[in-house]
């Protein structure tokens, strides 16, 4: 289904466009989250606040370690539980634009068009709503005014819903969950 739509999609992102994709848990928007462009189309989309930074997907730890200050204990949980329900926020280098977030919060996604994606650098990965509505499981939940400003959709039908990331930073010995999801702060912190 997907191949020369993921291409054109892909496409669209290097010319620092937006679009439309199908995570594994809903559908997202995705952008270069190396370019503050890009980003910035991101949020006046959504109408999303600055306040409230983006998260992004990466294909795999190598890349995440170009735009990530990734410690020996963050990488053993990227090893452990990514591609996985898991955004883990680190540090980020200067690879990263302001605008994206304070830090690096990413993951790796089990997604096969998420991946191919992220294949060329990091993309954002916010839900595909305006700020503060619901999310959406098929192109049909998005509304018009947020589909009138993208570049391009891929529509898989409609998405199982399935419950979004856990969202953890790791300090020292302690997992801090920034939002609860499929993976819970012990498992986080039998592998510290």
């Amino acid at each position: 289904m997907v191949d020369q739509d993921v291409r054109e999609a892909r496409e669209k992102i290097e010319e620092g466009g937006i679009v439309i994709f199908p995570t594994e848990t809903a559908y997202g928007i995705a952008a270069d989250a190396t370019d503050p462009d890009a980003v910035e189309k991101v949020y006046k989309a959504k109408h999303r606040p600055y306040s409230r930074g983006l998260t992004a997907i990466v294909d795999s730890l190598e890349t995440a370690k170009r735009y990530a200050e990734i410690t020996e204990k963050e990488e053993k949980i990227i090893e452990e539980l990514m591609p996985g329900p898991l955004t883990l926020v680190t540090e980020k280098t200067e690879k990263v634009p302001e605008n994206l977030n304070e830090d690096f919060a990413f993951r790796i996604s089990p997604s096969e068009v998420s991946s191919e994606l992220a294949s060329e650098g990091p993309i954002t990965a916010t839900s595909a709503n305006i700020s503060g509505q619901e999310t959406s499981y098929s192109v049909k939940d998005i509304s018009e005014e947020l589909l009138e400003k993208v570049d391009h959709v891929i529509d898989a039908g409609k998405l199982d819903p399935s419950p979004t990331s856990t969202i953890a930073e790791i300090n020292s010995d302690e997992a801090v969950i920034h939002r609860e999801g499929p993976i819970k702060k012990q498992e986080l912190e039998k592998l510290l």
